[in-house]
């Protein structure tokens, strides 16, 4: 690659780096049961340890679980009707662009699939995002219609599929190479790992076409205008995602398909939008975690790099070995982090070290990464 003059940045939309960055950390939350022990993995995700970790280890599959995971999904979404807006608007080449953009993310992604987590989302995000691609000039309606269409097809599907095979973070085969293992071994086990159709998989499609709809909309560049709907958006869904995340548990708990889908599909999806609309409607007392949202990619592979040294045998060998109350605490530890040091970083830099790749790979030539 050759350098280049200075590619332009468009103003930022600071809700949608709020949003991420709050999504982030929910992701974050969720993951560190997995790269901190076997709860997912062996199904003892509140069974183990004491009152408090029980309580924890429930409080985060109930009000986390899925939830980030879809709201990442639909900030994604989003994320590409505002780069198709502006670069439409400037009479910039869209579709080659975006599918190189693409291109990139699934080699990013597996990367990071092979040499660091099998708990990866990028791969799936850069081939669900042909989707988009395929359907960014139908209506809204239509969209609509054929996220309802989708969910509904997934909620069936994986309601008549054991929850044991609905997922591939399921399973207990690969603890022992996690306590025990060479890098070389987790690296060759993950290359011998089937693609695996994921009980989140429906759902991720229809959170990119709610948020293609929502990015078209122009709510995130004036939030503080739709308060009212905000609020009312939030006082209905908030009881659908209760209910249906507990039955998710209940399904969780007992094996029951029906309701694992349920929760899945309705409720899930449901508290996902009840926080965005909160974040929304306090998203000025949250600009502190805008730069971490800015750096998305970023901190998003940071997590896989410091917990599995953390937890893996290879590294410091915690797999198992902290209470679900203390890696509670290291989420907070962790996230505080990349707050001062996204802030601090983008002071000196346009662009994250992977979003900046991202850029260059996607462009075909070095782009300046330090500050004017």
């Amino acid at each position: 690659m050759t350098a280049m003059p200075l590619k332009p940045i468009q103003e930022r939309l600071v809700p949608l780096d709020i949003l991420r960055g709050f999504a982030l950390f929910g992701v974050l939350l969720v993951n560190m049961l997995d790269f901190s022990g076997s709860a997912l993995r062996a199904s003892t995700l509140g069974v183990r340890g004491n009152e408090l970790d029980q309580l924890i280890d429930v409080a985060i599959a109930l009000l986390a679980i899925t939830k980030f995971y879809l709201l990442f999904s639909f900030l994604f979404g989003v994320g590409f009707a505002v780069q198709m807006r502006r670069m439409e608007t400037t009479n910039r080449p869209f579709v080659g662009f975006y599918l190189r953009r693409l291109v990139v993310l699934f080699v990013i992604g597996m990367a990071h699939a092979i040499l660091l987590w099998d708990g990866d989302i990028l791969r799936l995000y850069a081939g669900a995002g042909v989707l988009l691609l395929l359907v960014r000039g139908w209506s809204d309606k239509a969209l609509l219609a054929t996220a309802l269409a989708i969910a509904i097809g997934g909620l069936l599907i994986f309601g008549n599929i054991p929850v044991d095979v609905a997922s591939d973070m399921t399973g207990t085969e690969a603890i022992a190479l996690y306590v025990n293992g060479t890098y070389a071994d987790l690296v060759t086990h993950r290359l011998s790992q089937p693609l695996t159709l994921d009980i989140q998989i429906p759902m991720v499609l229809v959170m990119f076409l709610v948020g293609l709809v929502i990015g078209r909309s122009g709510i995130l560049d004036h939030p503080e205008h739709y308060q009212p709907y905000l609020r009312r958006a939030w006082k209905w869904a908030l009881p659908v995602g209760i209910v249906g995340n507990v039955l998710f548990l209940i399904g969780y708990s007992e094996g029951d398909s029906w309701f694992v889908s349920f929760g899945i599909h309705v409720g899930a999806p449901a508290l996902s939008f009840v926080y965005a609309s909160w974040v929304l409607l306090w998203a000025e007392r949250l600009r502190v975690i805008a730069p971490v949202g800015q750096m998305a990619l970023s901190n998003y592979l940071s997590h896989s790099l410091i917990c599995t040294t953390l937890f893996y045998g290879y590294g410091l060998g915690w797999y198992d070995q902290v209470s679900p109350t203390l890696t509670f605490g290291l989420v907070f530890l962790i996230y505080g982090a990349q707050i001062v040091v996204s802030t601090l970083w983008l002071r000196q830099f346009r662009f994250g070290i992977m979003e900046w790749l991202w850029r260059c790979l996607t462009y075909g030539q070095w782009q300046p990464l330090q500050r004017s």
